[in-house]
């Protein structure tokens, strides 16, 4: 009877040791940014980020329970251990936790209409322009571009990204600062009330931008890790993706036809 539970033990220890599961299931309570389509999608929890994420800790053995905040409450959440992790995360951030391989990558470019000819070849060119861009964009896009959009002609930074949109396309600013996926996304959504049949002009000023989870456990940080790796072998990354990006081209051409 010993050496049957001792050897359960060791088949388990392997098991788990090959990525077949984790030793412990766990229910991770993981804070979700607000509403950054087509990476995340609170409205009926989906997205490309939501789905890589959750189909990670599902294939390390545990169950993904979302919950929304904002970054400014995240340290706060991780101290009083309200949440176990954070999705869409750097170190810049500040969050004192364990971060993961990076499970997403953003694309963020300075967006004008092709019509206007604005020209913008550095970071440092966003000074004399009117620029709207996402919420925190001046903690993740580094120190030459918060010094820069303080000597902007304008500058402003919106948690609805739907406003951006409405914005340029109405003429009333000359840059977006945006993932072009979530500029587009949004773009579909604003039909009717501006032109999004307008070229655009993609400057593209800043390198991708690899964005990790953070997670109060280091422990659960590396079962993640290994799920992910299993998600990109497998070929499940690249599916969901690809299904989301159709997605997005198809609600665009919807909305102009």
């Amino acid at each position: 009877m010993k050496h049957a539970a001792w050897l359960a033990v060791v088949v388990m220890t392997v098991m788990t040791g090959m990525g077949f599961g984790s030793a412990v299931a766990r229910e991770v309570t993981v804070a979700v940014p607000r509403s950054v389509p087509p990476y995340v999608i609170p409205e009926n929890w989906s997205g490309i980020e939501y789905e890589v994420v959750k189909r990670s800790l599902a294939l390390a053995g545990h169950t993904m329970i979302p919950r929304l905040t904002v970054l400014a409450r995240l340290p706060k959440e991780m101290q009083a251990k309200e949440i176990d992790a954070a999705m869409t995360m750097r170190p810049e951030t500040g969050v004192v936790a364990c971060y993961s391989n990076s499970h997403v990558t953003y694309r963020n470019y300075a967006v004008s209409l092709e019509k206007n000819d604005v020209r913008v070849g550095s970071v440092a060119d966003l000074a004399d322009k009117s620029v709207v861009a996402f919420q925190n964009a001046h903690v993740y896009l580094g120190e030459d571009y918060a010094r820069a959009t303080q000597k902007a002609a304008s500058y402003r930074e919106e948690a609805n990204q739907v406003v951006q949109a409405l914005l340029l396309y109405s003429d009333r600013i000359q840059v977006v600062v945006a993932d072009h996926n979530i500029f587009r996304w949004f773009a579909a959504e604003v039909r009717g009330k501006v032109d999004v049949t307008q070229r655009l002009r993609l400057h593209p000023i800043f390198p991708p931008t690899d964005y990790q989870m953070a997670f109060r456990d280091p422990a659960l940080c590396a079962e993640f890790n290994q799920g992910l790796a299993r998600l990109k072998e497998s070929g499940e990354f690249d599916r969901i993706v690809a299904r989301y990006l159709s997605q997005m081209e198809n609600n665009l051409a919807q909305a102009v036809k």
